[in-house]
């Protein structure tokens, strides 16, 4: 199995996109975004068969717990055989453990028990706030990440305040921490963005734009001259 701190860019699409043009975009993971109406979800079974195949692993975005349409998307996940999934609001380590419990159903219903598809949590506000709950809620998790409505500016105290506590909580759980999308206006921006998540100890980042995935692999890639690798981005030990 992969390194999961190895993974540096999550490319979020929709479940219709082309799956050549976005195979082509360099990108560790491509993520289906299912936050959107169940209607748009039909695209990602129609094409079960070619992500059975692809190169790069399939994941897919879970709505909120808060929408009810979680059950149905799990379903769908473990039907199309996804690799993780990552949970939008997440609000405690209680909500991942409710997602490995939907996940243990959903993969015995679509005869696939025993299979260990991952989770990575995407804290909302109250996730941030609880972030210490998240340590040991399940086997399952492989990252934590973040995500906040209606914050913008990479340089906000709310942004510093919400990577350094999901850093720290990714780093007591051993797990990857992955950083939110960002709204950048130009390439300078992004590479800031992404050397200050970094030196936060987050491993990779999500994005939205096939254009800013080779920043993202060049920033959080192992190789990239004269980084030192903190021991602490390595995996723990078994």
């Amino acid at each position: 199995m992969e390194n999961p701190w190895k993974i540096r860019s999550w490319l979020l699409v929709h479940p219709s996109a082309d799956p050549v043009e976005i195979l082509g975009s360099g990108a560790d993971r491509i993520v289906a975004d299912l936050t959107g109406p169940p209607e748009s979800w039909q695209a990602l079974e129609d094409r079960h068969g070619f992500w059975g195949q692809a190169p790069t692993p399939l994941c897919v975005l879970l709505p909120p717990f808060s929408s009810g349409r979680i059950e149905a998307a799990v379903e769908l996940a473990v039907r199309t055989g996804v690799d993780s999934v990552l949970l939008a609001g997440a609000r405690s380590g209680a909500d991942i453990q409710h997602l490995d419990v939907l996940l243990r159903v959903a993969e015995a219903k679509a005869g696939r028990s025993g299979s260990d598809t991952s989770i990575v949590a995407l804290a909302d506000a109250a996730g941030i706030l609880a972030a210490k709950s998240f340590q040991r809620c399940s086997r399952r998790v492989s990252g934590l990440g973040w995500h906040v409505e209606g914050v913008s500016s990479p340089s906000s105290d709310i942004v510093s305040f919400a990577r350094g506590t999901v850093g720290l909580a990714a780093a007591a759980a051993g797990v990857m921490a992955v950083d939110t999308i960002s709204d950048e206006a130009d390439e300078a921006g992004l590479t800031s963005t992404c050397i200050a998540a970094r030196n936060s100890g987050f491993h990779g980042k999500i994005s939205r734009l096939i254009s800013e995935i080779p920043i993202i692999n060049q920033i959080f890639s192992d190789q990239l001259p004269g980084r030192v690798i903190s021991k602490t981005s390595d995996p723990p030990s078994a």
